[in-house]
Parts: C-alpha cells; structure tokens; sequence
C-alpha cells in the first residue's frame, strides 16, 4: 500500500515552476528527496502538508486525497523542520503539556524515552536549546503520537556527525514497522545514501528520476576517459562529460560501456552533480 502518493504535482510562482512532480512512498520504505537550493523540495513538502495551495495535479495520503483527510490522517502524519515553533519560553515538560492536548494519540511514556535517548532535559527551556537539540526534539515529538509517515525537512542540518547518526538509527528503526514509511529531504547526500530505498531527485523543479537507490547505483558508472577512448562509447551510452585540460570523467549506463573502460565507485552525489551539470 502507498503512505504518499503524488502525481503530476505542479504549484507556478514568479520565477519559479513545479511541473508534474510524481513519486509515491511504500510502507516500510525511506523516500530521499534531493535537489539543489531552489528547486522546489520544500515546495513539495508545503503542498503535502498543506501549507501551500497546489494549482493542479493529486496528492494523496493513506489512499486519501488531500482535500478530503481527516483528523486521523493529520494525527498520522509528522513533520520535522528546522524551526521549533513553540514559545521560547515554554521549558520542554510545558510544550508537552501543550502536545497532549493536541495529538490524540499521545504517548507520554515514549515522549520521556526519546527525550532521554537523545540527551535531553525536561527542565530546559526552548531558547536555551542548540539548533541540534531543537531538532531532536522536533523528532521526539514527532515518534510520540503514533504517526505512521514521517516528513524531514532538512532534518539533519546543522548536526554533528554523530546527531546526525544517531537519528538516522532512530528513523531505520521506525520503518521495521512495515506500516510506516518517510520522506527525507537533505543536502546531506551520504545521509540519503545510507538509509533511503528509494531516491527522487528535483532540479529546477523537474524531476530528473525517481528510483530505488540501489538500482540507481548499479546502473551507473563513472569513467576516466581521455578524447581518443570518448570516442568509442556510442553517444546513448553517456549522460555527461565532464572535461578538464588533461583528462575527463563521464557519467555513463553502465551496461553500455564496452570492455576495456575501467569504472570508478559511484555515488547518489556524482550522479546527482553529473545531471546538474547538463545530463541528458
């Protein structure tokens, strides 16, 4: 069953198009959303959570077009973005007073759990929170009230490595729950490529894929080439050459290269920096 399906998703603004965006999000999967600054991620995300008016196209949640959800579909969902948005004053034991009246579904006993898992303090208050800190609490908010699809916008930024790690195994563990599933949108690449099962990649407010991360990386391959071994590959073989005074990398189908090319390890951020460049 799809948690998230959207298709043909388009929002127009001065300067700016969202055209027929389509990706859909299965249980028990990680969607990574990709794509530089400006390319409509978050644009994405408004529209999903109904932020933002879309001017065409569907969304749907749990099977629900948006237009129509319910309460229960909005106390299954959670959204984590960089700001906290409660008062600064409030410490974290008077926000949750406040989250219990809102979530339904609230779990108190779990909501203490994270809070201790990720090294937090009941008595501090909000302003005296890092940006990191913030966000773990956004986190912990969000794992206690029985969402079923979580949305991280730009959850992981400004986290050290470790944070970061540490709430990558707290989104892993969510999903052994074969009912719930996640859209992660980051520019932290390597983060998308440890935990996500698919990736759907925005530039310019167009999506460029949207595709199981490991089929993506088996179909590519990046190649050192000079101009005499370029031109043995058949032109369909190559989706950007990226060329230098002495030497070239290009971005190739890996089932299209002829024996003889020696390939180099691929990355969701080599195939995404290929395409930006002017792949076809």
């Amino acid at each position: 069953m799809s948690i998230l399906e959207v298709k043909n998703l388009c929002k127009s603004y001065k300067g700016f198009d969202l055209n027929n965006v389509s990706f859909d999000i299965s249980e028990g999967t990680i969607m990574g959303l990709i794509g530089e600054n400006g390319a409509g991620k978050s644009t994405i995300i408004n529209i999903i959570t109904n932020a933002v008016h879309k001017d065409s196209g569907t969304v749907k949640l749990f099977g629900v077009d948006l237009e129509n959800c319910n309460s229960d579909i909005w106390n299954s969902i959670a959204v984590v973005q960089a700001d906290c948005g409660f008062p600064e004053e409030l410490t974290i034991k008077n926000a949750e007073s406040v989250l219990k009246g809102i979530y339904k579904n609230w779990d108190s006993g779990k909501f203490e759990s994270y809070i201790n898992k990720l090294g937090l303090d009941f008595k501090k208050k909000i302003k005296s929170l890092s940006t990191g800190m913030k966000m773990k609490l956004e986190l912990a908010i969000a794992l206690s009230h029985s969402a079923k699809l979580l949305i991280l916008d730009e959850a992981t930024n400004g986290l050290d490595f470790m944070a970061r790690n540490e709430i990558l195994d707290i989104l892993m563990d969510f999903i052994q729950d074969e009912s719930c599933g996640v859209l992660l949108a980051s520019h932290i690449i390597e983060d998308m490529e440890r935990i996500c099962d698919y990736i759907t990649f925005i530039h310019n407010g167009n999506v460029v894929f949207s595709e199981n991360k490991d089929d993506l990386l088996d179909k590519y391959a990046i190649i050192n080439i000079d101009e005499n071994k370029l031109s043995e590959l058949d032109s369909k073989a190559v989706v950007y050459t990226d060329k230098t005074q002495y030497s070239s990398k290009a971005l190739v189908y890996r089932n299209q290269i002829p024996s003889g090319f020696e390939t180099e390890k691929t990355t969701i951020q080599d195939i995404m920096y290929f395409y930006m460049k002017g792949g076809k």
